[in-house]
């Protein structure tokens, strides 16, 4: 009997030995994983050899640290611990489906608030900081205590004396899960190793446009210093990959800058008024003499022998004078054109109005000579640009904190003009107005006006007759033309939304932590 339990307790030491060397040879392989960067694999060595040594607590803690992270990698969320669930094919409906991604964990601690006057060293005080407050912490496997130091604070919330307690000792937690943390040094490579990374889609409202969104996204991504950031133009998704403490930032900061900008309603008139008048007057004496030869095929025998006897000679020929006319008219008209129009922008967006047409031009064309040739000659198709006539106007509105507004305005004037000779394209009269105009809201302004005037006066009669002063102007055909066109380009603003420091209160600033300590969610 005794030889038998002798046998039988080598054998314990022997399989105890050979587990306790399987178990660092599981770590060992772990470790080497965990710096190539296969974190699932790593973490299933480490649930190993936390199995075969379950009292090892180095074991336990590089395990739960490394639980999220696999998880992540997997795409998957692994249930039950590997190690103590025995393994099995997955069935075909299991393989097929696809399960969501898990938010990070969060701390769940007691709402009291505690006092604390401890002094030690980091792990200890961790300890009976996370116990005041039901959250257990382990520490990293090769965490290394920073001197003794005094941690003192009076009605603090889990938060606060977290925070404190991190600055202190020159390290950071984060969850495990709600009950259960992991403290590690402050180093880049230790926040890089153990800090949740997030990936998250940021809706951008619809009514802001591609440009302002990429510019938001921009100064998000520089301001937070985010490294992966795109936009998708299509849905209206800015999407993220960082630290968690950087997307819950960038989630406040897209809130804030998402505030829809107020409106600027412009009231537009175009008025045109045009005046004609004319007049004419004068005596329309006859300007031509006939001579009639009354023996010529028409002969008036009777009228011949008449005008014998009364002028006394007998001459054939006569001169014929045509009659003389008095004339006096008088024509007066007036046209007033009104063109009301209402644009409607945001605020340091540019709106733009046109009225008028637009007018097809043919910037390229064949114009060679195909007489002459045999066959069928292709003649290429002209190339056409439409050119807008009329009125276009280019507004953008800026409001200001004094509830004045600033116009940046470009107006411009086309019309259609005379036809080139060369290949008959036509040449565009162009008149354009720049400048920058700040009203009061509801204050008309006068942009642009035009005033085009044309006079004339006209004599026709006998020379000479005509040039005599005063006398003059009755023997001949007087006509006087005045023609005047009046053009007037005014605008009022009117705001019709409040701006954003009138209608919310100044938004908070948004804690981050410091430029080398980003602030972790817990």
């Amino acid at each position: 009997m005794l030889v038998v339990r002798f046998i039988r307790a080598l054998m314990v030491c022997l399989v105890t030995l050979g587990a306790s060397d399987l178990a660092q040879n599981y770590y060992k392989a772990a470790q080497k994983a965990e710096r190539a960067g296969d974190v699932l694999n790593a973490y299933l060595l480490y649930a190993r050899a936390a199995a075969l040594e379950p009292g090892n607590l180095e074991f336990a803690a590089k395990k739960a640290s490394l639980r999220i992270a696999a998880n992540r990698s997997a795409h998957t969320d692994f249930g039950p611990d590997p190690a103590q669930s025995p393994e099995r094919e997955a069935e075909p409906h299991e393989a097929a489906e696809t399960r969501p991604l898990l938010s990070p964990p969060r701390f769940a601690p007691s709402g009291e608030k505690k006092s604390f006057d401890l002094k030690g060293d980091a792990q200890s005080v961790f300890e009976k900081v996370g116990e005041a407050y039901g959250i257990k912490f382990t520490f990293d496997s090769d965490y290394q205590s920073p001197p003794q130091f005094i941690f003192r604070m009076n009605d603090a919330g889990f938060q606060d004396a977290l925070r404190a307690l991190e600055l202190v000792s020159n390290s950071f937690a984060v969850a495990l899960d709600p009950h259960q943390g992991l403290v590690a040094r402050d180093t880049q490579a230790k926040r890089n190793q153990h800090v949740p990374v997030v990936a998250a889609s940021i809706p951008i409202p619809e009514r802001t446009s591609v440009q302002d969104a990429q510019e938001m996204m921009t100064a998000v991504q520089t301001s937070l210093d985010i490294r992966r950031a795109q936009f998708d133009p299509n849905r209206h998704v800015v999407i993220l990959r960082a630290e968690e403490g950087k997307i819950a930032a960038a989630e406040r900061l897209f809130a804030t800058l998402s505030h829809m900008r107020p409106q600027v309603e412009l009231d537009v008139q175009f008025l045109e008024v045009d005046k004609t008048s004319s007049l004419g007057y004068g005596l329309a004496l006859p300007n031509q003499l006939s001579v009639v030869n009354f023996l010529g095929p028409v002969a008036l025998p009777a009228v011949f022998s008449e005008l014998k006897e009364l002028t006394g000679s007998a001459t054939p020929y006569g001169v014929g004078i045509g009659n003389a006319s008095i004339l006096a008219t008088l024509a007066r008209a007036s046209a007033i054109d009104l063109l009301d129009a209402q644009i409607l922008a945001l605020d340091g967006q540019a709106a733009t109005l046109h009225v008028g047409e637009r007018y097809p031009i043919a910037t390229n064309q064949y114009v060679g000579n195909t007489a002459g040739q045999t066959g069928t000659v292709y003649t290429p198709p002209p190339a056409i640009t439409f050119e807008d006539l009329g009125l276009v106007m280019k507004i953008t509105p800026s409001i200001n904190a004094d509830q004045q507004i600033t116009l940046d305005l470009e107006s411009e004037f086309k019309t259609l003009g005379a036809v080139s000779p060369v290949a008959g394209i036509p040449v565009i009269n162009n008149r354009s107005y720049k400048a920058t105009v700040r009203l009061q809201e509801g204050e008309w302004a006068v942009i642009s006006g035009l005033i085009q005037l044309n006079d004339s006066d006209t004599r026709s009669g006998y020379p000479g007759l005509i040039d005599v002063p005063i006398l003059g102007r009755l023997f001949a055909q007087n006509n006087i033309e005045h023609d005047s066109t009046q053009v007037l380009l005014v605008l009022k603003p009117h705001v019709v939304d409040e701006p954003t420091w009138d209608a919310q209160p100044q938004p908070p600033s948004i804690w981050v932590g410091t430029d080398t300590r980003t602030l972790t969610v817990n």
